[in-house]
């Protein structure tokens, strides 16, 4: 049995806890967070990934959520791939339901899972591309603090990756840099843990498969 890996780094805290306790792992590569801002790039290097594992192993489990560019994506891969059907990691650590309610509460928020909080204003930063502006003599903290105005709260999802005092700290961080206020809720690794069970019955399949050769 043998399932390989390919997540965004923004979900490694959680994915860390599942893997330890999931059999058949072979192959485990996280990806750097804010690939998703340029999504044609993103696409080219996640499949550039799966090239390079995917004679090793039965099934690719993919961390990852649409990110603007990977619908569809298990169509252009030549072996089982899992991947959570959701439009980004926000999604599958909230629910698209439980996030839809946030947004309508409040639509100026920020949503921030624990590695969200603790990249933190490099999210907000890369994510915009706003580290390009430095080499035109501006600051890219101030830019991000425009950008954010737009924002209010800061949505802290509790994951349960332990640690709370920590990731909670860090998002206030952000908080405070872009004058949001803090809020926090409880988010969810259940859809995490569900695709990736579904990845592991695809190679135990594969697995006894080749027994019976």
């Amino acid at each position: 049995m043998r399932i390989g890996v390919i997540a965004c780094d923004i979900m490694k805290l959680e994915l860390d806890k599942l893997l330890s306790k999931t059999p058949g792992i072979t192959e485990i590569i996280y990806l750097e967070a804010a690939l998703h801002s340029s999504p044609k790039k993103m696409k080219e290097i996640v499949l550039e990934n799966v090239k390079a594992i995917k004679d090793k192993v039965d099934v690719i489990f993919l961390g990852y959520g649409y990110c603007q560019s990977l619908k569809g994506i298990e169509n252009e891969i030549d072996i089982p791939v899992v991947m959570p059907q959701m439009e980004d990691c926000i999604q599958i650590f909230m629910t698209p339901e439980k996030h839809g309610e946030a947004v309508r509460k409040e639509i100026g928020t920020w949503f921030m899972s624990p590695g969200w909080a603790e990249l933190g204003v490099d999210m907000v930063i890369k994510g915009n591309h706003l580290d390009r502006v430095v080499k035109y003599g501006k600051d890219p903290i101030e830019m991000a603090k425009r950008l954010m105005s737009a924002f209010r709260t800061g949505l802290y999802i509790d994951t349960g990756v332990g640690n709370d005092d920590y990731y909670i700290g860090k998002a206030n961080e952000v908080c405070d840099i872009f004058s949001l206020t803090l809020e926090k809720t409880t988010g969810t690794s259940a859809v995490l843990e569900e695709h990736l069970e579904k990845a592991r019955q695809i190679a135990a399949q594969a697995s006894a498969a080749r027994a019976t050769e």
